[in-house]
C-alpha cells in the first residue's frame, strides 16, 4: 500500500463513531424525558384546575341557592323553591330549580327557573328573556302571565289613589266548585298582623302578608305619577291608559312580605320571625342584595337597633280557597282591590 492509499484510508468515513452514537442516544432520552415531564405537568396542572373549578363552582352554586332561599323568604308571594340541581361546567355553572304554590293544602307546579354563576365576571351573564313572563305584554295591558300561564297577581298601595281597582272577587261565580285558587287582597289602609288574622275568615287559608316596606318618597312618587296620569288636561285619555300600568300597579315581583305557611303547607305560629331574622342577618353580609336588606331594615326598624313585630304593618295578603269560601270576602270594607292568581283543580 503506497502513501496515497494510506492517507485515503486514514481519512475515509467508516460510519458513526461510538461518540456520535452516545450523543444521539442522549438526545433521544432527553426528548422522552421532556415529553413525559410535560405530560406529568399537564396532568397535575389539569387536576389542580379541575379541582379548583369544581370546588369554586360548587361554593358559588351553594351561595346562589342560599341567596335564593333568603329571597323567597321575604318575597315571591305564595311561591316556594322545590327540587334543584346544579350543573357545573368549566368556569360557569347553572342552577336549575322548580317552584310551586299552595292552593289551600294542595301544592301546584309554578315553573322551572335557571340561575347562572361564574368566578369570571365577564362570563357570568344571563341571556334571553329574564322577565319571568310568558310573553311580552303590551303597554296598555294590565294583566300579566308567568311562564306557565298563571295570572300574575296585582297589588294596590292604600295611600295611592288609582284610576281603577281590580275586583276579581266578582269573577268567582264564573269558576267551578271543583276549583281552588289564590287571590291577592289589597287593603284600604295598613293593619297589624294580629288584626289581619282576625279579619280573614277561618275557612280561608292565609298564605302571605304584604308588608309595608315603602318610604314616604316612594309613596309620593307613586302618587305623583298617578295624579299626572289622571289629569286629562296634561295627558290624553288613551295615553293615560297606557301609562298607568308599569309605574303605579305593583306586581308579585315588586312586593315584599311574610309567608304564613311553610314549604310543607303548614301554618307557621309566628311567621314574622323568619322575615325579621332574614332581613336583620342579611343586611350585614356582602352580596348582590345587601343594599336591599339594608333599605328594608332601615325602613322597618325606624332607625332602631332591631325590627319588632309592632314595626310591621300589613297592606294586603294572599289567600287561597275554593269558590264558596272566598265568596265570604265579598263586600268586605277593608278590601280595596282583589287580583286572581293561580287556579287549579281541588282534587
Amino acid at each position: 500500500m503506497n502513501d496515497e492509499e494510506k492517507l485515503k484510508e486514514l481519512f475515509e468515513d467508516k460510519g458513526p463513531s461510538n461518540f456520535d452514537k452516545v450523543i444521539k442516544k442522549a438526545r433521544f432520552f432527553s426528548i422522552i424525558r421532556s415529553v413525559i415531564t410535560s405530560i406529568l405537568v399537564f396532568t397535575v396542572v389539569s387536576f389542580i384546575v379541575l379541582v379548583f373549578n369544581a370546588s369554586t363552582l360548587n361554593k358559588l352554586g351553594n351561595d346562589k341557592m342560599s341567596e335564593l332561599v333568603y329571597c323567597y323568604t321575604i318575597a315571591h308571594p305564595n311561591s316556594y323553591i322545590g327540587s334543584d340541581q346544579m350543573d357545573d361546567g368549566l368556569v360557569t355553572g347553572e342552577l336549575d330549580y322548580v317552584t310551586y304554590r299552595f292552593l289551600g293544602n294542595k301544592p301546584i307546579f309554578d315553573g322551572n327557573n335557571k340561575e347562572s354563576y361564574s368566578y369570571i365576571p365577564l362570563i357570568n351573564g344571563v341571556y334571553g328573556d329574564v322577565s319571568g313572563l310568558l310573553h311580552e305584554t303590551s303597554s296598555d295591558s294590565e294583566q300579566r302571565y308567568n311562564k306557565v300561564g298563571k295570572s300574575v297577581m296585582q297589588f294596590y298601595h292604600p295611600n295611592v289613589k288609582y284610576d281603577r281597582y281590580k275586583n276579581d272577587l266578582s269573577l268567582l261565580n264564573n269558576l267551578g266548585k271543583d276549583k281552588v285558587m289564590e287571590i291577592s287582597l289589597s287593603f284600604d289602609k295598613s293593619y297589624s298582623i294580629d288584626e289581619v288574622k282576625s279579619m280573614i275568615p277561618k275557612n280561608i287559608t292565609l298564605n302571605w302578608y304584604w308588608v309595608d316596606t315603602y318610604t314616604k318618597s316612594q309613596v309620593a312618587e307613586l302618587s305623583s305619577h298617578t295624579e299626572k296620569i289622571q289629569n286629562e288636561n296634561v295627558i290624553p285619555k288613551n295615553e293615560r291608559e297606557k301609562l298607568i300600568t308599569p309605574s303605579t300597579i305593583l306586581y308579585e315581583n315588586d312586593v315584599y312580605g311574610i309567608k304564613s305557611i311553610d314549604d310543607q303547607g303548614k301554618n307557621i305560629t309566628a311567621p314574622e320571625k323568619s322575615f325579621i331574622n332574614t332581613i336583620s342577618s342579611r343586611k350585614a353580609i356582602k352580596g348582590n342584595h345587601q343594599q336591599l336588606y339594608e333599605t328594608l331594615f332601615s325602613k322597618l326598624s325606624k332607625d332602631k337597633i332591631k325590627i319588632t313585630k309592632g314595626d310591621i304593618k300589613i297592606l294586603g295578603v294572599v289567600v287561597t280557597g275554593d269558590k264558596d269560601s272566598l265568596k265570604l270576602l265579598k263586600n268586605k270594607s277593608f278590601i280595596k282591590a282583589s287580583s286572581l292568581g293561580a287556579v287549579g283543580d281541588k282534587y
